[in-house]
């Protein structure tokens, strides 16, 4: 019996963000020396995502955005794994591995 283990993302619990029309602006209230991000376009889809859905693995994600904006995973996968990695980064995002048994 083998196992595979995903990477679930989710917005961090110190996060307090507000969104209208243009996008969505969001703070690490947990740091210090934290700015607010904006995020317009994509980035406030996959932001959108993430609350929605969250936590929600990596290749659901990008198949949910694939599907919404009509590209190809391949196409979007470096670019959604990057800010994924700039969200986590700057506090707004976290991971978990989550392993199946099958």
């Amino acid at each position: 019996m083998g196992h595979s283990e995903t990477q679930q993302w989710r917005i961090a619990d110190a996060v307090a963000w507000t969104s209208n029309s243009d996008g969505i602006v969001a703070l690490d209230l947990e740091s210090e020396t934290a700015h607010p991000t904006a995020l317009l376009g994509t980035a406030a889809f996959i932001w959108d995502e993430l609350d929605a859905n969250g936590p929600i693995d990596t290749e659901h994600l990008l198949r949910n955005i694939a599907m919404a904006f009509e590209v190809g995973v391949d196409e979007i996968r470096a670019d959604v794994i990057d800010l994924l990695a700039t969200l986590r980064d700057g506090g707004l995002a976290t991971t978990q591995v989550s392993t199946t048994v099958g």
